[in-house]
């Protein structure tokens, strides 16, 4: 593998930063509240008495500029007399004490003559009173230097009312800020130096694995009611209204390579997994196994999740013990067990809906491995979806009775080591690993456009691809309107709409060759039978017999 390059992925910062909101909103109180303890332990209280002076020249009246210019260098002078010991010194003898217990200011304005003195002490009234023997006897000393310099009181000392150390709302807002960039600079931090993969550069240099694909990010359409009831929603291909061009297309390009293993190596049933939980296992395969099925092949879907099942949310279906697969492998089914079809796709659901302990057992005595077998000789693809590799170790024993397996990565998920070891877990164990789709992936930031390269290097959604007004955007032939759009030959009552040659009433339909034989009126389209004889060979009622050839009609379709 390459070196490593750090890369900085804007969208991986950003959600950092969303993520950690809370780290930042606690640093900032954490940086105030602590100020306050921090200035409180270690508090003395100081008082500071001020006055204001101007110095002028006796000389020079003719002539302002000069004038002015003549006070303001006696000004600064003045300014670093005052706060001399020997001030100091002079103000004891005056005021009959030992020690001076202030600390003296002087400061001129800038560009004038005007000068700010001050004494800052423990003691308001101690303050005050050294501040007026300042004014009262600094002409011992300034005479000498300059007889014709006259300083004149603009604002007389006053006694202060608080102390002048206190931390005031400006300083407040100084510790918040500082706090706030401290934070978001370290979090931004850890997300660029967080080793996980962000990107397409990143697993090419950090994978030990072939990259199938490339899933973008897709955003979940949720409506009011489902944020309120905080109701989980799948992405789904079949849900056109709401999935972008390039999410489809790029499970087309997936599924163009499960077919290619298909007819050179024999490949049929797929395991799809991942190392951790939420990296999109469950939503991946489940639009694998649509994306096949709306390609006319026969696809089963089956959920061999025994910790936590989500085929079935992803689906929105509901809980029914007729079409559990956990009962069937455990022999609770009394009647045959049906499988579930959706939609109008050559697509047969076998789901659970609760969690199941036993799927070890199951494997152990063979009831799984005769399941995929009979599946294996009835169906065009087998995609079984199973727990994360870390969370179930079931999973290495199901990989074994599969052709090959397929590991979801979400970016900027998991760390790089932790995928790494579970692929050579899933090799150690004999698996065939068929390579990593990539999940989650946001676009490439560029300043003038959303710019990026899939996994075949090449740039995509560019001004001429597949952007908003591009070859293939919202307004050109495959666009809202165009050939394939709403009211074209593949719309709602196209071809394959929904009374076309594969509708509701269709070869392949409700009551088609492979839909539920006899069943009543007024079951929902969801629930067809799967052909008994995958069932049958399942239970191991009957040997493994191959399907029958299907006539080709003229649609294209079987009968």
């Amino acid at each position: 593998m390459e070196r490593r390059v750090i890369t900085v992925d804007w969208h991986s910062v950003l959600r950092d930063l969303l993520r950690n909101i809370w780290v930042i909103i606690c640093a900032a109180v954490i940086g105030v509240l602590g100020s306050y303890v921090v200035s409180h332990a270690v508090y003395r209280p100081e008082y500071t008495s001020a006055a204001t002076v101007i110095v002028n020249s006796a000389e020079g009246k003719s002539n302002a500029v000069a004038s002015l210019t003549m006070s303001g260098e006696i000004a600064v002078v003045y300014a670093e007399v005052f706060v001399q010991p020997t001030m100091q010194k002079i103000v004891c003898e005056h005021l009959g004490r030992e020690t001076f217990d202030g600390r003296i200011g002087a400061r001129v304005n800038s560009g004038t003559n005007i000068m700010e003195l001050s004494v800052t002490a423990s003691n308001p009234e101690i303050a005050y009173r050294e501040l007026r023997a300042i004014l009262e006897v600094y002409p011992q000393i300034t005479d000498n230097l300059y007889s014709n310099g006259v300083v004149s009181v603009l604002r007389a000392a006053s006694v202060p009312k608080g102390p002048s150390n206190w931390m005031t709302s400006s300083s407040v807002i100084k510790i918040l800020v500082i706090s706030v960039g401290l934070a978001t600079v370290a979090v931004a931090g850890l997300s660029v130096l967080r080793d996980t993969v962000k990107g397409e550069r990143d697993f090419t240099q950090q994978i030990d694995a072939k990259l199938l694909g490339v899933i973008p990010h897709e955003r979940k359409r949720l409506g009011l009611r489902d944020v309120l009831l905080r109701r989980k929603k799948g992405i789904l291909l079949t849900e056109s209204a709401f999935t972008s061009l390039r999410f489809s297309e790029n499970f087309n390009k997936i599924d163009s390579k499960l077919e290619y293993m298909r007819r050179t190596k024999g490949d049929r049933v797929f395991m799809v997994t991942s190392t951790a939980e939420n990296e999109g296992k469950s939503t991946v395969s489940s639009n694998l196994a649509i994306s096949l099925a709306i390609k006319g092949n026969r696809v089963a879907l089956v959920d061999l999740d025994g910790k936590k099942p989500a085929l079935y949310k992803i689906f929105e279906q509901e809980p029914d013990d007729e079409y559990e697969l956990g009962n069937m492998l455990a022999g609770k089914t009394d009647k045959k067990y049906q499988f579930r079809r959706y939609k109008k796709l050559k697509l047969f659901l076998a789901l659970n809906t609760k969690p199941h302990k036993e799927y070890q057992e199951w494997i152990e005595n063979g009831s799984v491995e005769a399941l995929l077998r009979a599946f294996r000789k009835n169906v065009d693809f087998v995609i079984v979806d199973t727990a994360p590799v870390l969370v179930d170790g079931s999973v290495t024993s199901i990989a074994k009775l599969c052709d090959a397996t397929i590991m979801v990565v979400r970016a900027n998920g998991v760390y790089v080591s932790v995928i790494n070891d579970t692929i050579l877990t899933l090799r150690n164990a004999g698996t065939k690993l068929a390579g990593c789709i990539l999940n989650d992936v946001y676009d490439e930031f560029s300043l003038f456009n959303q710019m990026g390269t899939d996994e075949s290097g090449y740039a995509r959604y560019s001004k001429y691809g597949y952007g908003h007004y591009g070859r293939y955007g919202k307004y050109s032939k495959y666009g809202k309107y165009g050939s394939y759009g709403k009211y074209g030959s593949y719309g709602k009552y196209g071809s394959y709409g929904k009374y076309g040659g594969y509708g509701k009433y269709g070869g392949y339909g409700k009551y088609g060759g492979y839909g539920k034989v006899a069943p009543p009126d007024d079951e929902p389209e969801t629930k067809a039978a799967a052909p008994e004889a995958a069932f049958a060979e399942a239970q191991g009622k009957v040997p493994p017999t191959e399907p029958p050839q299907e006539k080709k009609t003229q649609d294209g379709g079987g009968t």
